[in-house]
């Protein structure tokens, strides 16, 4: 039952439909935000880049919710603290732009405009903005001269040639390609002094290209297709955050079912790095300490010894179930939902919360049916401990949702039932560690059910699994 407990402190927020990204702090190394110990792979992996012999592109591969997104953030950090200069762009923030060079134009613009206006880079830079427009395509051109990136210098002979070249005035179609070939060549030469704006140790510049496989697929195929022509210059190293399965199937929408998408985007990757799974306790522990589920159970004297029941639960169940990342995510997005649900003034049980979301998620069938009737609490108990008890290497979690939910019966008689079968189960195995401690705290849990109203807990529960249900998370 959810029990009123004490008046909350914790202020009614808005929900929140994502899982918040982690915050890393700043100019920090090793970084106290690097919750799933990433910090060998980014040292590892930085020299390899930084020294490389470029242009080169790196698909930094992870499947949804695999932590991408945190790992490009901690590697910045790691190179900011080691005096390294490093550019990003979020792919898929930009994805409205016409041109996708325009974004990583003005990526680029962000740094090197601070540079000296009378030094090699500065000059350099200050020249390729103004052949920059040339390559861009006619629409956005258009954008361009409209002022909605003031960073591009348009003057009046590169207007006329991109004019020209985009088919606004009768020109020789082939002076027009040629110009648009020396425009390029040119471009990528200002381009290279401009980097002389690096650090004296920094061989290479890295830009991290983050979301590409989130952005609509024509918008990918073209950036994609700018950094292979426009930035295959010396001393330039791209790093894509992808996951590959997923990029591959959105190209697809645009060239076809039978399109090899992942063949297609070997044209333009030179290394691959799968990034390491981590480990599911890590990732749940991490996801589950973040400040609003802290917050939720500091709040509560009742609920403090819960967290880390929670925890235990929620990393025994994704174990069992072999839950993947973007799993994981929707469970936990989820049980986000259903805690913004309760009001801050009461308490609840989070192991049985997390185990009828599974239960209602990996066997609909038995959910309803346990729904109806809870006397098969036990083909439950045992669904989820997946295989029969005597073969079983439990989680202390096992116990605790299991006890819960013998001791949630309101059937007298079928109540006495389970805990007699309980009960022989922990003698049958006593002398045996894992077996008989496991049955004995079951027995011993659900004997603490007595005097509160279980089925309406269980009722009430289910209310709240079944409205967050009703939502499609695509993530």
């Amino acid at each position: 039952m959810l029990q009123e407990a004490e008046e909350s402190s914790v202020s009614r927020q808005e929900i929140e439909l994502r899982l918040p990204k982690l915050a890393i702090e700043e100019g920090v190394w090793p970084n106290p935000n690097d919750k799933l110990e990433r910090r060998a792979e980014i040292e590892n992996l930085t020299p390899v880049l930084l020294n490389a012999q470029a242009p080169l592109v790196l698909a930094l591969e992870a499947p949804w919710g695999g932590g991408k997104s945190t790992f490009i953030k901690l590697w910045r950090q790691y190179l900011v603290c080691n005096g390294h200069v490093s550019l990003a762009l979020n792919a898929w923030e930009s994805d409205f732009c016409d041109d996708p060079l325009m974004p990583l134009l003005s990526v680029l613009d962000d740094w090197l405009s601070e540079q000296r206006e009378e030094g090699v880079a500065g000059k350099a830079w200050k020249k390729a903005k103004t052949l920059a427009p040339g390559l861009l395509k006619a629409s956005a051109v258009a954008a361009v001269k409209a002022g909605t990136l003031g960073a591009l210098d348009l003057d009046k002979a590169v207007e006329g040639a991109i004019a020209s070249s985009a088919g606004d005035v009768a020109g020789n179609i082939v002076d027009s390609f040629k110009s648009k070939v020396n425009t390029l060549k040119r471009f990528k030469e200002l381009l290279a002094s401009a980097l002389e704006a690096l650090p004296a140790e920094q061989s290479n510049l890295i830009i991290f290209i983050d979301e590409l496989d989130r952005c609509r697929p024509s918008y990918a195929i073209e950036l994609l297709e700018r950094i292979k022509h426009i930035f295959d210059i010396d001393r330039l190293v791209f790093v894509l955050a992808i996951n590959r399965e997923q990029l591959g199937k959105s190209l697809q929408g645009v060239y076809g079912p039978n399109f090899d998408g992942e063949r297609y985007l070997k044209r333009f990757v030179d290394l691959d790095y799968q990034l390491r799974v981590p480990d599911v306790r890590a990732y749940v522990e991490a996801q589950l300490r973040q400040p609003y589920f802290q917050r939720r159970f500091e709040a509560h004297q009742a609920l403090k010894a819960e967290f880390s029941w929670l925890i235990e639960t929620f990393v025994w169940l994704s174990e069992r179930f072999n839950y993947q990342l973007r799993d994981i995510n929707q469970l936990m997005l989820r049980l986000r939902l259903i805690f913004r649900s309760i009001p801050d003034k009461h308490t609840f049980n989070p192991q049985l919360l997390v185990a009828l979301l599974v239960l209602r998620d990996a066997n609909p069938s038995l959910y309803e049916s346990f729904r109806n009737d809870m006397r098969l609490v036990n083909e439950v108990i045992m669904f989820l401990l997946g295989r029969d008890f005597d073969e079983g290497i439990y989680s202390k979690a096992f116990s605790v949702v299991a006890g819960v939910m013998v001791g949630a019966l309101s059937e007298e008689s079928y109540k006495d039932e389970l805990f007699r079968y309980w009960c022989e189960l922990r003698d049958k195995y006593e002398g045996e560690d894992v077996r008989y401690e496991t049955a004995a705290r079951v027995r011993d849990i659900a004997a603490k059910g007595d005097g509160w109203d279980g089925a309406k807990l269980i009722q009430m529960v289910c209310n709240r699994v079944e409205l967050v249900e009703k939502i499609n998370i695509s993530m």
